[in-house]
């Protein structure tokens, strides 16, 4: 062999090297990225799923209160950190991290509860089906949720100004 044909062969290599080092590179740097974008949604989805849990939780103490069905139109509930007490007000100001807002409870129906064969006027029984709504923002992460819920309420008599 000549030694022109020598020196363009290793030429070809140096290149064909360069070539595949420059695609695996690229290989490296769009899996980095694919893999960035994957935990910035699944922390923004984890954000979402605690912003509902933060509802939820504000709804499920709510609920545990007779009081709620005969609040003032706009409940604010300070979920507490800890061992703080929970805070019911009109348009209270929360110094609590988070604010739950839940709004007057909304009666769709009564019917007479099953069960009771004489009528007591005010004092009969009626199953009450009401509808709850409450809504949070996180002020750090920003992420909101807004919950629509159903109840089903044995009261007495009246106390469900839909029907």
């Amino acid at each position: 062999m000549t030694s022109i044909a020598i020196r363009g062969q290793r030429g070809a290599t140096l290149l064909v090297t360069l070539i595949m080092l420059v695609v695996l590179t690229l290989f490296a740097v769009t899996g980095f990225n694919l893999s960035s974008v994957n935990l910035k949604i699944v922390g923004n989805f984890q954000q979402q799923k605690d912003a509902e849990a933060t509802v939820q939780d504000a709804l499920e103490r709510a609920l545990s209160s007779i009081d709620i069905f005969s609040a003032s139109p706009l409940v604010a509930k300070c979920l507490p950190s800890g061992d703080a007490p929970v805070g019911t007000a009109p348009n209270q100001s929360c110094t609590l991290p988070a604010d739950v807002l839940i709004t007057k409870p909304k009666c769709n129906y009564s019917t007479a509860a099953t069960g009771y064969t004489k009528k007591l006027g005010e004092l009969t029984p009626e199953d009450t089906n009401w509808e709850l709504r409450a809504s949070y923002t996180d002020p750090l992460t920003k992420a909101a949720a807004a919950v629509v819920q159903g109840v089903a309420v044995r009261m007495l008599a009246g106390n469900c100004p839909a029907s």
